[in-house]
């Protein structure tokens, strides 16, 4: 985005706090975690489809070496840049492959428009079929 600038944001001890987004206006923009998921999980949920986002187990988040997700949406960001896992449950008789991408295009693109966050990768894990 035109003049504005993204910088990751950490406590004096060295936390993570929420991203930051400076632009040329005084002050900073903070994008707290949660509202990258709430855009995941939204925009997921748009898509024809989907049913509803699903839980994975702690075994299946270890195997994957992935941190656990929150009401299916599991989120990495480094150097401001975003990697989400989602788990999702999808209709039956839809074509699976062709929900999955449209949820991998659709995510990766509301993250670029909403936020302006380049987006890695956005992996969607097909949980069940309802």
């Amino acid at each position: 985005m035109p003049g504005i600038r993204q910088q990751a944001a950490y406590s004096p001890s060295g936390r993570r706090r929420p991203m930051a987004i400076e632009s040329q206006a005084p002050g900073v923009v903070r994008v707290a975690r949660q509202v990258l998921s709430t855009i995941v999980t939204n925009t997921a949920l748009q898509i024809p489809g989907v049913l509803r986002m699903a839980q994975t187990s702690d075994q299946w988040s270890r195997l994957l070496n992935r941190e656990m997700p929150r009401q299916g949406v599991a989120l990495t960001v480094r150097d401001n840049v975003v990697s989400t896992d989602l788990y999702i449950v999808v209709a039956s008789g839809v074509n699976i492959v062709e929900v999955g991408a449209a949820v991998q295009e659709e995510v990766a693109s509301a993250l670029e428009e909403m936020v302006g966050m380049q987006v890695r990768e956005v992996n969607v894990y097909i949980q069940d079929v309802a």
